[in-house]
């Protein structure tokens, strides 16, 4: 990997605005104070992200990113993940973001309501086309960096916004401090991307496109950002005190204590987070009183106002409608169990017997769970049953949160399960031994693993190059 040849000013200014305090943040941020913790969090994050791509390898949307990334910037050598290509980092970063966010199978961080490793990580992977020096604990370093900024950022707006509209930040603070970026640069650089991100409206995943949250645009806009602050340009850097926008006190509250990074959740199931703990109450019952799908008359879901802004389609006819469909996954969990939704698959769409139960699944709202969200994101099912029996769950949170753990062994077991249909078992035990690489601070391992391709084993269902 080339060293830049980009000339970066490193120095700093005497302001104290929230973009320059993260900015002095970035820059000053130790590889080797980092806690024994932060740095397993952060490979258990390069993980999930590895395993979200690689799921999603040959979805229609991922490959038109791949197309559109060769054609915008065809020569680089930026590795697209999973494939035997290389492309400009710009043009990595928009498809492999694109890929870590295409199924929903991507971390997230309850107090920002979105994804930050869909686009931290492969933007500091990218960086290292541009700057192979780094070492593995400055690459942990800016990963770290790349949660904490792009969190606090997305925490301070006023009211939610899609994760695109901050993953901008996550990138410049990623890929800033893996590239030498001053200070000031990067707060330049966040200013910049501000102003220049994607504007989503607040319910812009729920329509079914592959858009989504808009990931893949705000990473790259987060990456031009951040090269336009290195030549120079200049950004708004006042607008994160502008009190209408944000509130700088949640942006800076605690900043340099423990990394945010270490309450990021992890998701069981290929669909919105709304949904997981439906889901999991539903296995619970299921499992407790060996119920099929067949048992079951209706389902109620009884939950937050926040899930009603989705879709809840009981008959999607794409994978992120089904993505974002309460009582589809709910019904799909009930006959198929939860390996069907790691990944969803679209096999399932035109089943007769899914879609019924769909239809007798209902969202409904819970008073008493409201003031629970947006720090848990709690649900309780009612099942009724042929007989008319009901069963309750308790109020259930979703597995995955750090209150309520994945352990390495049930990720190991995600990787397996999510990417039986795209990397052979050679390829995902390469992955893990690649993790075990930079746990050993070598990078060869890790990165072979990201350029090797993936195998299509459905290319009816999953599409083809």
């Amino acid at each position: 990997m080339p060293k830049s040849n980009i000339s970066i000013s490193k120095k700093s200014t005497n302001t104290d605005g929230v973009a320059e305090q993260l900015g002095r943040y970035v820059y000053d941020l130790d590889a080797t104070k980092l806690d024994s913790d932060t740095c397993e969090t952060v490979m258990r994050c390069l993980l999930d992200v590895m395993i979200s791509a690689a799921a999603a390898r040959f979805q229609p949307g991922v490959l038109a990113a791949d197309h559109a990334a060769r054609a915008i910037c065809s020569s680089g050598s930026a590795q697209l993940w999973f494939t035997d290509r290389t492309v400009g980092p710009l043009g990595a970063v928009l498809a492999n973001s694109t890929a870590a966010a295409a199924l929903d199978l991507d971390d997230g961080y309850r107090g920002a309501r979105g994804h930050p490793g869909a686009a931290v990580i492969p933007a500091a992977v990218a960086a290292l086309a541009l700057d192979g020096t780094q070492s593995v604990k400055q690459f942990i370093a800016a990963i770290v960096a790349g949660y904490e900024v792009g969190i606090r950022l997305a925490m301070a707006r006023h009211g939610y916004a899609p994760s695109g509209a901050w993953s901008g930040y996550c990138v410049v603070a990623a890929a800033g401090k893996l590239l030498g970026a001053g200070a000031d640069v990067i707060a330049q650089a966040l200013g910049i991307v501000a102003q220049t991100g994607p504007a989503l409206p607040a319910l812009a995943g729920i329509v079914g496109s592959d858009v989504k949250e808009g990931i893949g645009a705000g990473a790259t806009a987060g990456w031009t950002a951040l090269h336009l602050a290195m030549a120079g340009f200049t950004g708004p850097c006042s607008i994160f005190q502008d009190a209408t926008l944000f509130d700088a006190r949640i942006a800076l509250d605690g900043l340099g204590d423990s990394p945010l990074i270490n309450g990021t959740y992890f998701k069981p199931y290929g669909c919105c987070r709304h949904i997981h703990a439906p889901l999991d109450a539903l296995r619970q019952l299921i499992t407790e009183n060996g119920l099929k799908a067949e048992d079951i008359q209706r389902i109620d879901v009884h939950t937050y106002h926040a899930t009603f802004n989705l879709s809840n389609l009981p008959r999607p006819a794409t994978l992120v409608q089904a993505q974002y469909s309460v009582p589809y996954c709910m019904a799909l969990s009930a006959k198929y169990g939860e390996s069907a939704l790691l990944p969803l698959d679209v096999r399932h769409f035109s089943d007769t017997d899914v879609i019924s139960l769909a239809k007798r699944t209902h969202v409904l709202h819970d008073p008493s769970i409201e003031p629970l969200f947006p720090q848990r994101s709690p649900a309780r099912v009612t099942v009724i049953l042929e007989d008319d029996r009901q069963l309750c769950s308790p109020i259930t949170d979703a597995r995955g949160d750090p209150t309520h753990p994945l352990t390495w062994p049930e990720l190991e077991s995600k990787l397996m399960t999510a990417t039986r249909d795209t990397l052979a078992a050679e390829h995902q035990q390469g992955i893990l031994e690649g993790i075990a690489g930079l746990r050993a601070d070598s990078w060869e391992a890790f990165l072979s693993s990201l350029a090797k391709p993936a195998n299509v084993y459905n290319s009816d269902i999953r599409g083809t190059e």
